[in-house]
């Protein structure tokens, strides 16, 4: 019995549409044909309809594989083409089912598996920058201001040197952050660590600001958002029971049961200042959050932007190493 992989329906069509245009190519000896190129050659076929030209104007789409036609493409015009064009494989469902089986990688279907991927992934580079961008509400002009927990060693003991430490999990999470900030291309990103945090943020600026706080308990401007009751009744925490509350509901770490809980919110105020806080009950559950964002932030971009509402909270359980999405709060608007 052959062993089937399971491969995505759109890579399996763009698959197909390499294997068209690969053809088209080779007998018309050119990169990108024209509309006339093709005409020229589908009338060479013995089997030659004059009801096949129609398609010669989207052959020639299709082999522009710097734009994403084979994307938009349906897979009902893929076989007209490659049966105007008498191919060996005449059929979507044919070429998935030999697609599908587990062939060798030195396959010949397998290459255009490979070209299809990398054909795909020129569009959702420049699809994800645009998402995440949108997401986090960047303006080049104003940037992104990230804060993390600190410990101000110097300023509370004058025999110690005036310096700011971060938790390791916070830093590793603000690491991974600003990894996936710089592979979108946002170049006004800022570190702030001193005291002046909460000063900065409560200036009025007419123009939009994203801030993003790392941490939770001890994190000055999240600190400030709840005293300040910006997050009302829906989410706040209980540093000394090492419990945060949401909706009325406590949630509590459990070092022994190896349980922590993470908060991803994304709080879009008044003053045109969108907020973005990662953070854990614990400094374990900081980072296993700030993983989860690093990996899937394509899947909370899809619970911010399908539930309508400007200000989502997310909650995450951590149990065993292992995270997964507990509860979605959707806030009304300011």
């Amino acid at each position: 019995m052959k062993k089937t992989v399971k491969i995505r329906y759109d890579t399996v069509k763009v698959s197909f549409g390499m294997y068209i245009i690969d053809e088209v190519r080779k007998r018309t000896n050119k990169e990108y044909p024209t509309e006339t190129d093709i005409k020229k050659m589908l009338q060479k076929n013995t089997k030659y309809n004059p009801d096949t030209l129609c398609v010669a104007k989207q052959i020639s789409r299709y082999c522009k594989t710097n734009h994403n036609f084979l994307l938009k493409a349906k897979e009902e015009t893929f076989n007209i083409i490659s049966a105007a064009l008498n191919l060996p494989v005449q059929h979507f469902n044919q070429f998935h089912e030999r697609i599908n089986q587990l062939y060798k990688r030195s396959s010949n279907y397998y290459t255009y598996l490979e070209k299809a991927e990398n054909y795909m992934l020129q569009f959702k580079a420049a699809n994800d920058e645009v998402y995440f961008k949108t997401f986090l509400n960047y303006k080049e002009e104003t940037g992104i201001k990230t804060i993390l927990i600190n410990y101000p060693f110097g300023e509370l003991d004058t025999n110690l040197p005036a310096t700011h430490f971060g938790a390791y999990t916070d830093i590793k999470t603000e690491v991974l952050f600003k990894q996936l900030c710089t592979r979108m291309n946002i170049t006004n990103y800022k570190i702030l660590t001193d005291s002046s945090v909460v000063e900065q943020f409560d200036k009025q600026n007419k123009k939009p600001e994203t801030w993003v706080n790392i941490g939770l308990f001890g994190n000055r401007l999240t600190t400030s958002l709840l005293k300040k009751n910006i997050l009302g009744n829906y989410f706040s925490w209980l540093p000394q029971q090492n419990k945060i509350v949401l909706m009325g509901k406590e949630y509590a770490a459990n070092r022994e049961k190896k349980i922590d809980y993470g908060i991803f919110a994304r709080l879009q105020l008044a003053n045109r200042k969108t907020i973005i806080l990662i953070g854990g009950i614990e400094g374990y559950g900081t980072e296993k959050t700030g993983e989860y964002v690093w990996r899937n932030w394509r899947k909370i971009y899809d619970i911010v932007t399908t539930s309508e509402a400007a200000s989502v909270i997310i909650l995450f359980k951590i149990f065993n190493g292992k995270i997964h999405q507990q509860k979605v709060i959707i806030l009304p608007e300011e």
